[in-house]
């Protein structure tokens, strides 16, 4: 019998889709593609709004499955829509913690976004 392969990320990522879903707002994500490098150079996860009438901000959130990642594409997001912009979200397995304008959590505290 042949074993299957198991794509974590892509489970990390609906069980952050869930929670979000859960909590009553909506799914949006963004990508956005170079002609310059033939594929995506900017690829955000999700994307929450504060639902503010007169003062609209976004937070982009990326999902991370190990420890190791790289946070290009929050960067060039931020540098797009630096005015847009309330806080920026990576949800990974490590311990929470605040640095560089980024908000590093595990996901079990998403729920508090």
């Amino acid at each position: 019998m042949e074993k299957l392969s198991l794509n974590q990320g892509m489970l990390y990522e609906n069980v952050v889709a869930q929670i979000i879903t859960a909590s009553g707002r909506k799914l949006y994500f963004y990508t956005r593609y170079s002609e310059k490098k033939h594929r995506n150079d900017i690829e955000i996860d999700f994307i929450i709004s504060n639902e503010s009438k007169t003062r609209f901000k976004i937070s982009p959130i990326e999902v991370e499955t190990s420890k190791n990642y790289t946070t290009s594409s929050l960067f060039a997001f931020r540098e797009i829509f630096k005015n847009s912009i309330d806080s920026q979200i990576i949800v990974h397995p490590k311990n929470y913690s605040k640095e560089n304008g980024i908000i590093r959590l595990p996901p079990y505290m998403l729920f508090l976004v």
